[in-house]
């Protein structure tokens, strides 16, 4: 059962409020109002915590909110710190204490106007470091979590960067990450992870889950322009221990980015919950699915920011800047699809072409796929045809499938893959339906995957066509030549 934010101790305090109007919450006020240390303050049973604050102009403070069990000891105006004890012991069924939660102190000015700040404790009962396991992506698997990933290296290289900041640059849920801090002298980013409800078919919370969700966060340098950036892939599954078994490797069971992969997906959760995140090839950073899993009027999935304010992602040519397509470009704005130049066979890069960001014998420094796993090598999925039943199947059966069974020729392995369709290098549009009538109709149909396989002009990938209005029009193409700057699905093999 969830235990963060269970119920809080409200501390009484008089409540002060602007007394005139003459001296009412004016824009001319000048104060500072903050807590010193930003993100969690993580301690240990029963230990005693001095969270510093600053409150220059602030002339009276009050504790307003404490999480249950934790002991407000002092509160010191004179050196602006205040003291707190943690719990003794923290049991699930005690709803007398909690393991997290937030503090928030609330300080009023010379005029009587009233301001807020809060800070969050947490018992430092469940963390994961993998600040040495440095990668251009990380999986997140479980909750009431603190996390901790390093901000200095570029991918799994040993390039190092000294970000000046790290922030959020988005998130697809309002809060996915949370209380999350950097340091600049460790370089390290640490986050927490809270749990979703789960409820019954009477909406009572029986239960905590992981949350499903993406995040890129990105370093910034002293001018505010970003450096490198880093995806945060939150979902509940284990994709080690779920892993498939082929004869040329070992796959992921879920395309990157995505929750789920039921095979032969029934209902319209479980298709969209399948849908991973798109990339331009040779690219790390990863482009949102669509609104919906029919992609209703190519709506983009709506994402959040630090500041928990909706942003989108950008779409851009040569029209908008003269550093568009290049990789400095693309590395200092992994939010902006940049659109194929046709002079330069639809790359997203615009002078020439770069066999080398996915390619190689050894994982690239932009390879998206997180530690321990890489974009499959060229050629890979010769080893797999369509499922000779399900291409036999009718019509019909088939519509509900949305998607096919790789069959893996030497063993029979199968490999459910998403038909999850692609984003156009032209114009970055969402193209995946089909639309030609029938009683469906609209529903995915199409999947592109890439590999990192290159020949100069265009990129190798995975097409599969789940004609579903005749079946002799299906296809299969393991080495389908595709524009670079097409955004497509990743399906993440093993090293």
């Amino acid at each position: 059962m969830k235990t963060l934010f269970r119920g809080f101790f409200y501390v009484v305090s008089a409540v002060m409020v602007c007394v005139t109007a003459l001296t009412s919450c004016t824009d001319e006020e000048k104060y500072d109002f903050e807590f010193s240390i930003q993100g969690q303050i993580v301690t240990e049973f029963g230990a005693t915590v001095k969270v510093p604050f600053i409150a220059r102009n602030i002339t009276s403070l009050s504790v307003s909110v404490v999480p249950d069990g934790w002991t407000v000891e002092n509160v010191d105006m004179t050196n602006w710190v205040i003291t707190i004890k943690a719990p003794s012991a923290f049991t699930a069924d005690d709803a007398g204490v909690v393991e997290n939660g937030d503090l928030k102190l609330t300080g009023y000015t010379a005029a009587g106007t009233a301001k807020s700040i809060k800070s969050f404790l947490s018992l430092l009962n469940k963390q994961v470091d993998l600040s040495d396991k440095y990668s251009n992506s990380y999986v997140i698997s479980e909750y009431n979590t603190r996390y901790i990933i390093d901000c200095t290296h570029k991918g799994e290289s040993s390039e190092r960067i000294s970000p000046a900041n790290v922030d959020i640059l988005w998130q697809t849920e309002d809060r996915l990450i949370d209380h999350y801090r950097y340091d600049a002298d460790t370089g390290k980013f640490t986050f927490f992870v809270s749990p979703n409800d789960v409820l019954d078919e009477d909406d009572k919370d029986v239960g905590d889950e992981v949350p499903d969700g993406n995040a890129v966060v990105a370093a910034y340098d002293e001018a505010g322009n970003i450096i490198w950036s880093w995806h945060l892939w939150i979902t509940g599954s284990d994709v080690e221990s779920n892993a498939i078994t082929t004869s040329v490797g070992t796959f992921m069971d879920r395309n990157l980015g995505a929750y789920h992969n039921g095979s032969n997906n029934k209902t319209t959760d479980d298709i969209y919950r399948s849908y991973g995140l798109y990339y331009q090839w040779g690219r790390k950073d990863p482009f949102v699915r669509s609104r919906d899993y029919r992609f209703t009027f190519n709506y983009d999935k709506s994402i959040i920011n630090g500041a928990g304010k909706t942003t989108y992602m950008r779409y851009v040519n040569a029209d908008t800047s003269d550093e568009v397509g290049t990789l400095e470009y693309a590395i200092a704005n992994p939010n902006a699809i940049v659109l194929g130049l046709e002079s330069n066979d639809y790359d997203w890069l615009y002078n020439g072409h770069d066999d080398t960001l996915w390619g190689g014998a050894e994982k690239s420094v932009y390879d998206p796929c997180p530690r321990g796993w890489r974009v499959p090598e060229g050629g890979i999925y010769t080893a797999f045809d369509i499922d000779t039943a399900e291409d036999m199947a009718s019509l019909e059966d088939m519509r509900n499938r949305y998607g096919w069974n790789l069959v893996d020729l030497s063993t029979g392995v199968k490999l459910f893959m998403p038909g999850a369709g692609r984003r156009s290098f032209e114009n970055g549009v969402l193209t995946n339906m089909n639309n030609y009538g029938y009683e469906h109709a609209p529903m995915p149909w199409v999947g592109y995957y890439w590999t990192a396989a290159a020949d100069g002009k265009q990129a190798e990938s995975l097409f599969f066509d789940l004609n579903t209005t005749r079946a002799v029009n299906n296809r299969y193409e393991p080495q389908k030549p595709m524009y670079r700057a097409n955004a497509m699905q990743v399906r993440c093999v093993r090293e």
